[in-house]
């Protein structure tokens, strides 16, 4: 399952178009950006966690850093104190759960730091990630606080946060590391990451475009802001991104007959093929095809046999999940219409459309 050394001995290698490589299935893979090893999320839903912070380790290695394992469950930690006191100001009339968005990490990395996972691995049953029990006491306790009404104190949650050190673990405030003992909030500056830095994106024409919306999921429980792009300057960011040496954080709907993580592929039906436009995606969007499944970490390009472009993408199901080492090819395609968001650098936005976003 997952290595618990801060820093791991061999480095991912950057592939180029040059260099080619041959992958399982019919895919090659163009270019594949630095970044670490495939791990499991286990029994969670947590993969907004686990995808966010393989994106952060791949920042780490584009700044030219050591590989750098990061704890997923510092994030789940606190974005689950932070998910408990929205639930409590909206009067329990507000999603909880265990999904959330890449910016429930980000808005943990701005507060809170971030912390390696050899200080803070979380709690496993046998190696793996189960967090049944501690959903159901969370979200029982949310419940029985919000009944309370003036009794409860926002500000400590002490009983809500009882149940996650006994199941996820007390968290350091300070820690060990290569660059001495650091508190969480240092950690992440060592490695000059600013949580300013990252933007999210989406494609949805019910919102006027190039304005920050917000967008309607029920796992942006935080109601935070995304900017909204016409579809084929998102896609240009996708591919702007990586050819430039940026990885970015993809969520977006797995709920398809045609993505299909065991053969390592998602794609379109023919009949879709070359067909998606801003119309098809927000016919799928309120008709709820389009769903907001699961969050991934895009880390390359890739080409079919019939030269058809794909997003080379590290899931986090387990390296023994599909015969592909846990990674898989979205194609073009699939990716325009099923991508409801990324998360992304925003000096990987090209110009022209970072002016229109006064960003």
């Amino acid at each position: 399952m997952k290595n618990f050394a801060l820093i791991f001995i061999s480095l991912v290698l950057v592939a180029t178009s040059a260099q080619a490589t041959k992958k399982p299935g019919s895919f090659t893979i163009e270019k594949e950006l630095g970044h670490t090893p495939v791990i499991s999320q286990g029994s969670t839903g947590t993969c907004w966690s686990f995808a966010t912070t393989s994106f952060l380790e791949s920042e780490i290695l584009r700044k030219g850093f050591p590989q750098t394992n990061l704890s997923e469950m510092f994030f789940v930690y606190y974005a689950y104190k932070n998910k408990a006191k929205k639930y409590l100001l909206y009067h329990g009339n507000n999603n909880f759960g265990q999904g959330g968005q890449a910016h429930d990490v980000i808005d943990v990395l701005h507060e809170h730091g971030m912390i390696s996972q050899e200080a803070f691995p979380g709690k496993t049953d046998d190696g793996r990630y189960r967090h049944r029990d501690l959903v159901n006491e969370l979200e029982t306790e949310v419940a029985n606080l919000n009944k309370k009404r003036k009794n409860f104190d926002l500000a400590g949650l002490k009983s809500y946060e009882s149940i996650l050190k006994e199941h996820i673990g007390r968290v350091p405030n300070k820690f060990k590391s290569e660059k001495g003992r650091l508190s969480p909030l240092k950690f992440r500056d060592e490695f000059e990451i600013d949580p300013d830095d990252y933007v999210e994106l989406t494609s949805y024409s019910h919102h006027p475009f190039y304005q920050p919306i917000v967008l309607e999921i029920p796992d942006n429980w935080s109601h935070a802001l995304y900017y909204n792009l016409p579809i084929d300057d998102l896609m240009e960011v996708m591919y702007n991104s990586v050819e430039n040496g940026y990885t970015f954080c993809w969520d977006g709907d797995t709920s398809e007959k045609t993505f299909s993580h065991n053969k390592g592929t998602a794609d379109l039906p023919e009949k879709q093929k070359g067909k998606v436009d801003q119309l098809l995606r927000q016919k799928t969007f309120f008709n709820r095809s389009t769903t907001d499944d699961h969050l991934m970490h895009v880390v390359g390009i890739s080409k079919n046999d019939e030269g058809e472009t794909a997003f080379y993408t590290k899931n986090s199901w387990g390296p023994e999940s599909n015969d592909f080492g846990g990674y898989l090819h979205m194609t073009e395609d699939y990716v325009k219409l099923k991508t409801i968001a990324i998360l992304v650098h925003k000096d990987a936005i090209p110009r022209k459309i970072k002016r229109k976003l006064n960003l």
